[in-house]
């Protein structure tokens, strides 16, 4: 176990609220991280400072000053800047609980070599750090090869980034977080890093990840429907073959963005720019999902002729699990 040594991962951006608890769950650690990376985005409010002085008061941890990029690019800052043969990830409003590493560096040590990738289950937690039981929980299920799960069958990786432990020669062949999606960008690593490896877990909750009232994203997904369908469509365009070859998902594809456009029907402009930011995407999939404008009208009238709009949104709702969530 002391030669398995981990760096950790903690993007932060304007999020000096949770940053300290976050960087001192990772200090706290039973099995100690060779490295603890706080990968400031080109953060404004206290955070630097904060940044600064965990690195003078806790040995392991630097602070690492970058340009704003986003999430991904922070990410990827941090893991050019590591050195240890694993990278933890840890969101900076979450946490984890002291075994964290030990129990995931004790899966991968008792693992076979195809094993790449280790999260867990875990625990919602509010601003306060007090566990939320209501919260719905998805507990890890699948173990080994899962790519065409994950691709196809809408399968979550428990834990979110937070609980990831991955080796870092596994990540090194994937290639890095993609710096163009502002959702997704954890699923469509994953995917990348089944392409190349196996997935295990540790059974019990490792990870608190923590609801509040910037985190916005995690609840705001029918708001912003399109754009995050469109995120969608770009990580599957980099599986076309595969996802053209499965006509009943490529058909869910069409479905699901009936479903989405039915609310606009009195914003033609907003159809039509919908359209197009399919057509500009660089994937034969993206463009091939309606065949022009006409394909797509006719779509959506022929939908509500055959169903009726609130028949067609549940038919559509249910056809298969959504991946609005």
């Amino acid at each position: 176990m002391s030669n398995l040594k981990v760096d950790v991962v903690i993007p932060v951006y304007n999020g000096a609220r949770f940053l300290e608890d976050a960087v001192r769950s990772a200090a706290n650690q039973t099995l100690s991280p060779a490295r603890i990376l706080i990968c400031d985005d080109g953060s404004t409010d206290d955070t630097p400072r904060l940044a600064q002085r965990l690195a003078a008061e806790i040995g392991n941890v630097e602070h690492l000053r970058l340009r704003h990029g986003g999430e991904a690019s922070a990410r990827n800052g941090g893991i050019e800047a590591s050195t240890a043969p694993y990278i933890a990830f840890l969101d900076a409003d979450d946490v984890w609980l002291p075994r964290k590493l030990e129990a995931q560096m004790a899966v991968l040590a008792n693992s076979n070599e195809k094993v790449g990738i280790v999260h867990s289950s875990y625990e919602y937690i509010d601003e306060n750090g007090k566990v939320i039981s209501s919260e719905s929980v998805v507990k890890p299920r699948l173990r080994g090869d899962i790519f065409r799960q994950l691709l196809l069958d809408d399968y979550v990786v428990s834990g979110s980034a937070s609980s990831v432990v991955v080796k870092r020669e596994v990540l090194d062949r994937a290639g890095r977080f993609d710096e163009r999606l502002f959702h997704g960008a954890d699923w469509d690593m994953w995917i990348r890093l089944a392409a190349l490896a196996h997935f295990d877990f540790a059974d019990e909750p490792l990870v608190r990840i923590r609801i509040h009232s910037n985190s916005v994203q995690r609840y705001n997904a029918r708001e912003r429907a399109i754009d995050f369908f469109l995120q969608r469509i770009l990580v599957l365009g980099k599986w076309e073959d595969i996802i053209l070859s499965d006509s009943e998902f490529y058909s869910s594809l069409r479905k699901r963005a009936l479903l989405l456009l039915l609310p606009m029907l009195a914003e033609p402009k907003r159809i039509d720019a919908f359209y197009k930011a399919l057509q500009d995407q660089d994937s034969t999939l993206a463009r091939s999902l309606f065949r022009g404008r006409r394909d797509l009208w006719c779509a959506i009238f022929y939908a509500l002729a055959k169903y009726g709009t609130w028949r067609l949104r549940r038919h559509l709702w249910n056809d298969r699990r959504p991946f609005l969530e």
